[in-house]
């Protein structure tokens, strides 16, 4: 989705960097623009914005008035303050501001933020999964998804594995593999997805595929399909190509 944004500032010079950045970032589509807080309120009375960027320091009706008079209204865009003095932070997260950027904003800095706010905005239905619900003699019980090894498809069953357990669950492997956190667990093979974090080694085998030995207390393997070595190498920051002994894969 794209975040529909308007920014605020009395200052054209830094509106301009502003919207450049948001560019570089993606996720953003800056859909109005405003020189001050009065400017602004009727802007957010005729378009539904997700989101403001929005100085302190301006003509008239400060930022921090502005941000006050938006918690008074149903649907108001949260608020991300963008300024160049530190000293507003407890005023502006009082008034119910989402975060707090000093100028010079850095893309790094505003990455995080949008990312953030990505975050807010998805939808319930597709939020990662903080939790995986698995059956334990004959009981529905759920098991952090920072705990789970790996996860694969036998028959028509989904098995999740943590270091010491296999149990069923009730997902599809393609539910599952759209909902984990996409920062740690990885879809090594059509019937596979392994947490990252439980890769113990890597191993080549046939055709130009790898196992994973995971780290668990059966030393469990699972595999990486020919296809998907290069995103496994790329998520894993490893070389295009791996030496071992006297091969090169």
């Amino acid at each position: 989705m794209l975040l529909r944004t308007l920014i605020v500032d009395d200052e054209y010079p830094a509106r301009e960097e502003l919207r450049y950045l948001l560019g570089r970032c993606g996720s953003v589509q800056v859909i109005g623009e405003a020189a001050d807080a009065q400017e602004a309120l009727k802007l957010i009375k005729a378009v539904a914005y997700d989101v403001i960027f929005l100085d302190i320091r301006m003509p008239g009706i400060s930022g921090i008035g502005l941000a006050r008079e938006l918690r008074t209204q149903k649907n108001a865009p949260v608020v991300v303050f963008v300024t160049a003095y530190e000293e507003y932070a407890l005023d502006a997260f009082g008034v119910g501001a989402v975060d707090y950027l000093i100028k010079p904003v850095t893309e790094k800095r505003l990455s995080e933020v949008i990312a953030r706010l990505k975050e807010r905005f998805r939808p319930e239905k597709d939020k990662p999964f903080a939790a995986v619900a698995i059956t334990r003699r004959g009981n529905i019980v759920p098991v952090p998804t920072q705990e789970i090894t790996h996860i694969y498809a036998e028959s028509d069953r989904v098995i999740v594995c943590t270091a010491g357990e296999r149990a069923s669950a009730p997902y599809t492997l393609e539910e599952l593999a759209r909902r984990l956190p996409q920062d740690i667990f990885f879809r090594s093979h059509r019937s596979f997805i392994v947490n990252l974090k439980f890769i113990k080694e890597i191993k080549p085998d046939l055709n130009g595929t790898y196992v994973l030995q995971i780290n668990d207390r059966q030393n469990s393997e699972v595999p990486v399909s020919r296809s998907r070595v290069s995103a496994l190498k790329e998520r894993l920051g490893l070389p295009k190509r791996l030496r071992y002994g006297n091969r090169s894969m």
